[in-house]
């Protein structure tokens, strides 16, 4: 609409026409002029004609340009128009609707604190979704590789091994084959790795000492004790036996007066069948490093042990005395006779009586 100076003129002409009065004629086109100039945001009439056509004309060729904005004739400025109460509302119910199920409190209804609870918990949902794929796949990662290792191979090498041999399938079915059906992963792994028993008996002694058979414990133990006890077999004064046990064989010598050994005896039967009491031995709960008995046991060499070459002089020059003796007559300590390294495996154990 336009209103130019000449509209108040056509007005009064057609007012005279129809035999209305003047007076009623000017107030109807000042309502017109009022009206008009509320409707385009301003809070009085123009006070020319001209800038209400301006105004007019710069609101047509905003919406032209699809400019959603106004044109303010007081400071020239493109305003912007205010939001309807409406789409204040649909934000509103947009965070609230959220919190009125998930929330508590103040949180549930009270805009401001609904809006950051739901912020947070938005947030918290995006991360999850993340963490959750993340310890998903590290929990099938972690099943296969429980799973490999008892087949004897480590999960780096297992999944190498599925690629080389052009097996596809991902992590999520192995743990699943490995949890509920550990044939059908047996045959994966067999198809994979066809040495994979191999494997596993490596991995299976890995660490473990060497178990030796009771002949190689006599050829290491027996020559040890005929090397520091050179006299085991013509000392009557020496008793040796030898038991064999679940754990391994055990080898015991009684030195001491005969005499002696019958008035103890009865007293303590329990030292005739291999059982030292604990307070007969020194520390006896001490704990001793495992040593490989081929270590334990090694043969003293005179050449290198300066000690057990003073120890082997001392012997060979009694039992030298012991023979010059014999040659004049004269009396010398009594031999054992018969026996030998085979008395070792007599059944009957040796005695005191």
């Amino acid at each position: 609409l336009e209103v130019s100076r000449s509209a108040a003129p056509a007005a009064s002409h057609a007012a005279s026409a129809s035999g209305t009065s003047g007076v009623f004629s000017m107030a109807g086109v000042v309502a017109a002029a009022t009206f008009l100039a509320r409707r385009r945001g301003s809070k009085r009439a123009p006070a020319h004609g001209s800038a209400v056509v301006m105004q007019a004309k710069a609101e047509v060729w905003n919406q032209d340009k699809g400019i959603p904005f106004n044109y303010d004739t007081k400071s020239l400025k493109l305003t912007p128009p205010k939001r309807p109460k409406r789409a204040m509302e649909r934000r509103k119910s947009m965070w609230l609707k959220y919190s009125l199920d998930n929330m508590h409190k103040r949180r549930r209804n009270c805009y401001r604190l609904a809006r950051q609870a739901v912020m947070q918990a938005l947030k918290r949902k995006y991360r999850s979704r993340r963490l959750f794929k993340r310890e998903r796949r590290q929990l099938w990662i972690q099943r296969v590789s429980n799973n490999s290792k008892l087949h004897g191979i480590p999960y780096n090498q297992f999944i190498c091994k599925l690629k080389e041999a052009n097996i596809n399938i991902n992590r999520k079915i192995l743990s699943q084959l490995g949890i509920y059906d550990r044939a059908v992963f047996t045959n994966v792994v067999q198809t994979a790795a066809p040495n994979w028993k191999e494997l596993k008996e490596i991995e299976d002694n890995k660490g473990k000492k060497e178990l030796m058979t009771v002949e190689e414990l006599d050829n290491i133990a027996i020559p040890y004790i005929e090397a520091t006890i050179p006299e085991v077999y013509t000392d009557p004064t020496i008793r040796f036996n030898r038991q064999v046990k679940d754990w391994g064989v055990e080898y015991t010598i009684d030195v001491g007066d005969p005499e002696e050994w019958r008035d103890q005896l009865p007293k303590l039967p329990e030292l005739a069948n291999f059982q030292l009491p604990d307070h007969m031995l020194n520390n006896s709960r001490r704990q001793l490093e495992e040593i490989p008995p081929a270590q334990r046991f090694r043969l003293p060499d005179e050449s290198k042990d300066s000690k057990y070459a003073a120890f082997m002089d001392k012997v060979r020059a009694f039992q030298k005395d012991e023979e010059e003796k014999e040659a004049r007559g004269e009396a010398i300590r009594p031999k054992k006779e018969g026996v030998s390294r085979e008395s070792w495996f007599d059944d009957e154990p040796q005695t005191w009586f």
